[in-house]
């Protein structure tokens, strides 16, 4: 897997973590390690989109993603 498709991947992995952090609001340790996992994943994701065949439109794809 590489490029958009792996972006792809890694934003929805990313927007999953962010859900179980969301999931438990407050002071949790676990919805720390969800919030700095989900941080690494959509940053692998951006490095991903990148590196595709068309750098602009995977980017702006996994940024929506992420912003809904």
């Amino acid at each position: 897997m590489q490029g958009a498709a792996l972006a792809d991947a890694l934003t929805e992995a990313g927007r999953r973590r962010l859900d179980d952090a969301r999931a438990r609001p407050g002071r949790v340790r676990a919805s720390a390690f969800r919030l700095l996992e989900a941080d690494a994943l959509l940053t692998y994701a951006c490095e991903a989109a990148l590196e595709s065949d068309d750098p602009a439109t995977a980017l702006r794809r996994t940024l929506a993603a992420v912003g809904n």
